[in-house]
């Protein structure tokens, strides 16, 4: 070995170790995050977010996150207000680990039921995850008597935070038409698929 041959070496070293460093770190990289808010008083609530990427040609409409508390994508080039259709993430802390994903949106398409009598809801073929995940359980929403919320897609799936909590996500693609929807299935589709 040469002495000039030492600089690449180290250099060969230290690239190496920033790779396993970076390659681990993404495998123990959580995909909930929690955030603690003043809720009243001093004191704090927590809330959780996705960490989450946009389909292609969507982007996240930071304001209406901001103001709905809920992490809501639209189309670019679109807002809130104008978006047809919108998709939304929700991410609930989940304390009992014994209950099911099918229990939890069992129970979750009852309430909507009861609070939304004219509703209709469809069992529609789950989405398999590419990051092996359990595969997210999806619906069919007919809202009559919700103009925003006329149709819906909403799929519930399961994820963790670094802590190893358990949480279930709820990622609805939402609009005033089926069309609107059927457009945009394929971008939700996607957005399931990566997460």
């Amino acid at each position: 070995m040469k002495r000039g041959d030492l600089p690449f070496i180290a250099l060969f070293r230290l690239i190496a170790c920033a790779a396993l460093l970076f390659c681990s770190a993404s495998v123990a990289h959580a995909e909930v995050q929690k955030f603690l808010n003043p809720c009243g008083g001093q004191k704090l609530c927590a809330s959780y977010a996705l960490v989450l990427t946009p389909p292609d040609g969507w982007v996240l409409d930071a304001k209406a996150t901001s103001d709905n508390k809920v992490q809501i994508m639209v189309p670019k080039g679109q807002n809130f207000a104008s978006a047809e259709p919108l998709i939304y993430v929700q991410v609930f802390y989940q304390p009992d680990k014994t209950q099911t994903l099918a229990d939890f949106a069992r129970l979750s398409n009852a309430r909507w039921l009861a609070a939304n009598p004219k509703a209709k809801i469809g069992e529609l073929p789950p989405v398999e995850r590419s990051n092996g995940k359990p595969p997210f359980l999806r619906f069919a929403f007919e809202n009559p008597g919700k103009a925003q919320q006329a149709f819906e897609v909403g799929a519930l799936g399961v994820d963790s935070d670094k802590d190893g909590n358990s949480f279930v996500l709820d990622v609805v693609m939402t609009g005033n038409s089926k069309a609107a929807l059927d457009h945009a299935d394929a971008a939700y589709a996607a957005f399931l698929k990566a997460h």
